[in-house]
């Protein structure tokens, strides 16, 4: 009889046969190695899915699932489901880890006991990496201490990869409506954890391509975005969660919702769709208001007037100000 592992490992796989091998080869080579992989090919069109087989045959600690397509967020809810530890981790199959990567998060886990473990990770560019830490020390946050750093996403941020969860906590699954599933989640899955533990050191290689939702021009994803943090400021309003900083979280939505349209409005192609999503953002901000340009700045205090009152001006402005604006080529170069 096969033994539970102490740790399910989850990995949605969609046409990334160029970098699947790299980030399972990353996780067999743990120092760690009590887990299982769950790798969730979802309908593939690549060699994505005949990958996820091959290694499956070599080492019985991974487990494939091939489904037709329907996200990333339905794979991993449907990994979820299938895992059979109870500390959940979460790998991109595009990334890769330092092979000390779930030992440091395991006994950060548990020598701090914490219900939820984070490490640092690197941002990784075809021609450089970038850490997001350094130092190496352990932070324990109460609930609320994390609470509000991961609201302001700049301390903890909002992703799953760079976490060990203990599964009591993840009492909600992602949503399949929309983009940017654990931005609207993970701070749910906090407000379950009495203690968190931040591992100040880089463990985690977050690749950066082009093609990936956080560098997709896309007005849909971008529409999204909003969306997941209207869902973060109405679920606080819903549960009373943080009503003190409840002025602070709306207007966080009106800039999130004035960066967006900004966003879409200069890089679309596809006029009509960009059109579309603008207007619902800019219906949909009209929940959040008044705003004053104390709160905003006078600069986007006068973009939300021009959205709100003219958009063909409000358009017009942001594309005029584009031919003025003379920034330096950024030198990261991207994966493909």
């Amino acid at each position: 009889m096969k033994s539970i592992p102490l740790i399910s490992i989850i990995t949605p796989v969609y046409n990334v046969e160029q970098y699947l091998p790299q980030c399972i080869e990353s996780i067999i080579n743990q120092t760690f190695q009590n887990w299982e992989l769950l790798l969730i090919d979802d309908g593939s069109t690549d060699r994505s899915g005949i990958i996820c087989d091959e290694y499956a045959l070599k080492d019985e600690r991974i487990r494939v699932l091939h489904k037709e397509n329907s996200g990333q967020s339905d794979s991993r809810n449907m990994a979820l489901l299938l895992a059979k530890a109870e500390l959940i981790g979460f790998v991109d199959s595009d990334d890769w880890l330092e092979p000390d990567m779930y030992a440091m998060l395991y006994q950060t886990l548990i020598n701090c006991q914490a219900d939820i473990a984070i490490c640092g990770y690197y941002w990784n560019y075809k021609d450089r990496e970038e850490p997001s830490c350094s130092g190496g020390d352990i932070i324990v946050y109460s609930q609320g201490e994390a609470l509000n750093l991961i609201l302001e996403d700049k301390i903890i941020k909002s992703f799953l990869w760079d976490k060990l969860f203990y599964r009591k906590v993840m009492t909600e699954l992602l949503p399949k409506s929309y983009y940017y599933e654990d931005y609207a989640t993970l701070f749910k899955w906090f407000i379950n954890a009495e203690r968190i533990a931040f591992y100040q050191k880089p463990e985690y290689h977050y690749r950066q391509r082009k093609g990936s939702t956080d560098h997709d021009a896309d007005p849909l994803k971008k529409y999204h975005f909003f969306v997941a943090e209207q869902e973060r400021y109405n679920y606080l309003q819903k549960h009373h969660l943080l009503l003190e900083r409840s002025k602070e979280f709306a207007v966080k939505v009106v800039l999130t919702g004035l960066q967006e349209t900004k966003g879409i409005a200069r890089g679309v192609k596809d006029r009509e769709k960009g059109l579309y999503y603008i207007d619902r953002i800019r219906q949909e901000l009209r929940k959040y208001l008044p705003v004053g340009y104390k709160e905003l700045g006078l600069k986007k205090y006068i973009r939300l007037w021009k959205l709100q009152y003219s958009l063909s001006w409000y358009l017009f402005s942001l594309r005029l100000n584009r031919l003025f604006v003379f920034k330096k080529k950024s030198k990261k170069i991207y994966y493909e």
